[in-house]
């Protein structure tokens, strides 16, 4: 998968854009972003499934809080309390555009780590 596109379309969910918007933005059919968000739910949903293993979600950050939860390192992100709630609570939700910011940065993080 073209990594400079992957970035593009990751960079504008994480500031809460729609597919429709990115596809429009980029130029490109809203079908090949579909494909890479679905694409990193394959990637990340076992890792994910781990993550938040049996945890209870005590608090949801609001979307302003989220907005800028996502823009933290992934290891920062991933410490902390609100972003594993918000997880937790989100997984399921495919069309979520901060769970698609999340999941991309544990993407990179599980490839960086592989090498």
């Amino acid at each position: 998968m073209n990594q400079k596109l992957e970035e593009a379309v990751a960079g504008l969910r994480c500031v809460n854009k729609p597919v429709k918007q990115i596809a429009k933005t980029l130029g490109i059919k809203k079908d090949e972003i579909e494909k890479i968000i679905k694409e990193w739910i394959l990637q990340t949903d076992p890792y994910i499934s781990e993550l938040i293993r049996e945890r209870k979600v005590n608090n949801i950050p609001d979307t302003g809080e989220i907005k800028l939860l996502v823009k933290m390192d992934i290891n920062n992100l991933l410490n902390d309390p609100r972003i594993l709630d918000y997880i937790a609570k989100k997984r399921n939700d495919h069309h979520n555009r901060f769970m698609d910011c999340v999941r991309y940065k544990i993407k990179i993080m599980l490839y960086n780590n592989k090498k």
